[in-house]
């Protein structure tokens, strides 16, 4: 009798716990589901989260704007302490209990999942549809197709043209390995970005008003051995840089995670937006990292027409080529095991959104770029007729 009581209630302990990891594991599965139907209405999800919903709740996650220091990094920080201290805490007890090893970590993986599912749909919530909104080419109208050689060899004179033209505005000079010297404070550089996202037409209507302003992270050089430059915090709205790249792609940098604050997630069109508005920028430093950052396309004039890239690559200014070299020497220092690993969560996190080539998207944007100056070409033709 004894022993079958005993068998009775192992079996019904079992079925417990496999119940209490199953319940939390479909409700994941539902809220990856509820994304994979979102990703199928990219227009619903523009018009009715990313337009309406996101901004007001980018201005309900806007209370970091109290704080002159970046929110996040505090609270990553006391996270990850937490999370340290309680896998000691788990250790302990575990060795203290033995016999009930496998009990406690069912629960504690239960608990864990259930922790999951509120974490993936909290940031669905607040910022990850984004991801799923409408693509940036098909709002903003763009050209999507290839260049043809005349074209893209067009856009790329262009680009390097007005690298040394705003370099040569800009009065920056060159100070030893670490490149060019920003002629802006960052409250200027701020400001300078705030009033180029105020008057770009195209993102009139198509995105939201950040409430916070961009913050430096104290621990940069870490930030930098996971090869990272910036990071939005969608629960704190704070768009963060790594204070000690190369001065040159500060500007690129601050505007790239204001984009993300704007509510577009996805890297290649926070890429493109921070071409945008930093060459619509009203100071040429600004204006200088924006093109700097766009000559990617000349990839693009490598594949198609060799002897055109050597050509336009050699018109390239001293300055500016010294930029190139020290933000290549800057990421050459930290590159290892971290930037590996950082790149490579990274790339899972994007796949996860729905970005499927990952961290390669942020290269993408140089098709945006394209399609850009060839809808202007379009444009300007047109007009003509």
């Amino acid at each position: 009798m004894r022993s079958s009581a005993t068998a009775e209630k192992v079996v019904s302990s079992d079925t417990s716990a496999r119940r209490r990891v199953l319940i939390p594991l479909a409700v994941l599965a539902i809220i990856f589901s509820l994304q994979l139907l979102a990703g199928l209405a990219p227009r619903y999800v523009e018009r009715y989260y990313s337009l309406k919903l996101f901004p007001q709740l980018a201005r309900v996650f806007a209370f970091a704007r109290f704080f002159s220091f970046s929110l996040a990094e505090i609270l990553s920080a006391l996270l990850l302490s937490a999370f340290i201290l309680w896998l000691a805490w788990l250790a302990r007890r575990l060795r203290l209990r033995r016999t009930q090893a496998r009990r406690i970590l069912l629960s504690t993986f239960a608990r864990s999942l259930w922790l999951a599912c509120f974490g993936v749909a909290s940031f669905l919530l607040v910022f990850g549809l984004n991801y799923q909104r409408q693509p940036l080419a098909e709002t903003f109208g763009l050209e999507r197709r290839e260049p043809a050689v005349p074209e893209i060899e067009a856009i790329s004179r262009e680009v390097v043209e007005s690298i040394n033209r705003d370099y040569a505005e800009s009065g920056a000079s060159v100070e030893g390995e670490r490149g060019s010297r920003m002629p802006l404070t960052p409250a200027q550089l701020y400001e300078v970005l705030e009033a180029a996202y105020e008057r770009e037409p195209l993102l009139q209507g198509s995105a939201s008003v950040a409430g916070v302003s961009p913050k430096p992270i104290y621990l940069s050089g870490l930030l930098s051995r996971f090869g990272i430059s910036g990071v939005y915090s969608p629960f704190t709205g704070e768009a963060n840089y790594n204070a000690i790249q190369t001065e040159c792609d500060l500007p690129f940098t601050v505007a790239h995670e204001m984009a993300h604050q704007r509510g577009f997630a996805r890297e290649d069109e926070a890429n493109f937006i921070a071409f945008l508005v930093c060459t619509k920028a009203s100071h040429p430093f600004v204006r200088y990292s924006g093109y700097l950052n766009a000559l990617r396309v000349l990839g693009v004039l490598r594949r198609l027409a060799p002897e055109r890239y050597r050509e336009i690559v050699a018109a390239i200014g001293e300055g500016p080529r010294a930029d190139l070299k020290a933000r290549a020497l800057f990421w050459s220092r930290y590159s290892g095991r971290l930037s590996d690993f950082g790149q490579g969560i990274n790339h899972v996190y994007l796949k996860v959104n729905g970005v499927r080539s990952g961290v390669k998207n942020y290269n993408e944007a140089v098709w945006l770029i394209i399609g850009y100056y060839l809808k202007q070409t379009a444009d300007a033709a047109r007009a003509a007729d």
